[in-house]
């Protein structure tokens, strides 16, 4: 299965959860921003763009004393992302300054990260507080996105669209450019239903995400 890159949005204000809610311990004992991470690098994702807010940014780079993650490592800036790399692999660190002004700001930060040449087969657009994701979701999802061909694909659950979804950026490239606010692709989908495939799912791995610290308290075990 050939690779596509992927853009990890991580720039949320955390309002719901009272504090950075990506350095919340989960029941596993890591943080949420590893598991984000370990997931989706251990899957058919290259390059991987995580996108932050500003203040995670300088966290994670280490200008601030709050953070420790074993292993990271940030390293030269490239135009306006830096290179990192842990344990489970590497990828481009990028903040996003106007994260507030929502989901669809952090999309266009990360793809401006990403060459036309490595989103040509298509881009995956994932999210950092889903801890029930797992590698083997992602890889399905991608061989089906490059098997099928379609302009976007993303998984379903009851009725609920989830994450990942992948999208055909030259397909889209102009409505891509124009979204705002924080419906992410939303509109794209109800504007091309023709284009879109949406895949049941069979749990709420690719919906269930963490909000509230009573979002950690869930019961299943997390592998």
């Amino acid at each position: 299965m050939e690779p596509i890159p992927g853009v990890l949005l991580g720039a949320g204000g955390s309002e719901r959860f009272g504090s950075e809610k990506l350095f919340a311990l989960l029941p596993t004992g890591e943080r949420l921003l590893e598991r984000a991470l370990r997931v989706h690098l251990q899957s058919h994702i290259s390059p991987l763009v995580l996108v932050v807010s500003p203040n995670l940014r300088k966290t994670i780079t280490g200008n601030t004393d709050t953070f420790s993650f074993s292993g990271l490592v940030v390293g030269k800036k490239v135009d306006q992302w830096f290179s990192f790399s842990c344990r489970w692999g590497g990828g481009r660190l990028v903040a996003n300054e106007n994260f507030k002004k929502g989901m669809s700001s952090s999309i266009h930060k990360g793809l401006t990260c990403l060459t036309d040449e490595e989103k040509a087969c298509g881009v995956l657009i994932s999210l950092a507080d889903l801890p029930f994701l797992t590698p083997q979701t992602i890889n399905f999802l991608i061989n089906e996105f490059l098997k099928q061909k379609m302009g976007m694909l993303l998984p379903v659950f009851n009725g609920t669209t989830g994450h990942p979804v992948i999208v055909d950026i030259d397909r889209f490239k102009n409505e891509i450019n124009q979204i705002t606010g924080d419906v992410g692709l939303r509109g794209i989908m109800h504007k091309f239903p023709e284009a879109i495939i949406r895949i049941p799912w069979q749990d709420d791995s690719v919906i269930y995400d963490i909000d509230t610290p009573k979002d950690l308290k869930r019961s299943e075990v997390i592998n």
